[in-house]
């Protein structure tokens, strides 16, 4: 079976990381296909590290967003800029907490020969992958998506979510109902040509 690869070129060309949500409901159909997506990605050693965790209480979106807000205070204002204009994400339709296994490093089948580094890039390239899949998913179901990387490291939104010491935050995925298609345009990304090596 061939799939279209226009429409999947194009489907990657409109993803977009949004910058807000709009409040309707996130439908579980498109849940279920996100986490679908992300289930199966490619993984080192097929090692599959990824677990999720879905936030949709309103009263945790709340405590997670002043938990995000309160780390920032003792940074410098561009940081505590940063987070603040992140920090309304944390209050979309839809959460997904992407989490990595750490301990599955250690299984992979040469992990003492190839060090701690080396499977700590393995790893974070697997939960790299699971990540870009789920986003895709979600654009392939009509929602907007941002992918919020600083927020689920931070031990104070770790307490928050009661995270286990052998899971570490890698994302939470911010999902809404898109308003429609993104406009794409050549300008956005610069040429292949400029790219290439030699």
């Amino acid at each position: 079976m061939t799939v279209n690869t226009a429409d999947l070129l194009d489907l990657m060309r409109r993803r977009r990381t949004a910058r807000v949500h709009r409040p309707a409901p996130v439908p579980d159909a498109a849940i279920e296909a996100i986490l679908e997506a992300g289930r199966w990605s490619p993984s080192a050693a097929n090692r599959q590290p990824w677990r999720f965790m879905m936030i949709n209480d309103d009263a945790v979106k709340v405590r997670l967003r002043a938990a995000f807000l309160a780390e920032a205070v003792e940074h410098d204002p561009k940081y505590r800029a940063v987070t603040e204009g992140q920090a309304d994400l944390l209050l979309a339709p839809a959460l997904i907490l992407v989490c990595g296994e750490t301990g599955t490093k250690a299984r992979y089948v040469n992990a003492a020969s190839i060090g701690d580094r080396v499977q700590e890039e393995l790893f974070l390239l697997s939960m790299g992958a699971c990540i870009q899949n789920m986003l895709l998913m979600a654009e392939a179901q009509g929602l907007s998506a941002t992918w919020i990387a600083r927020a689920p490291r931070l031990a104070p939104v770790r307490a928050v979510l009661n995270l286990p010491d052998e899971l570490r935050g890698i994302a939470i995925i911010a999902l809404g109902v898109a308003e429609g298609i993104p406009r794409v345009s050549e300008h956005m990304r610069s040429p292949v040509s400029d790219k290439m090596l030699g």
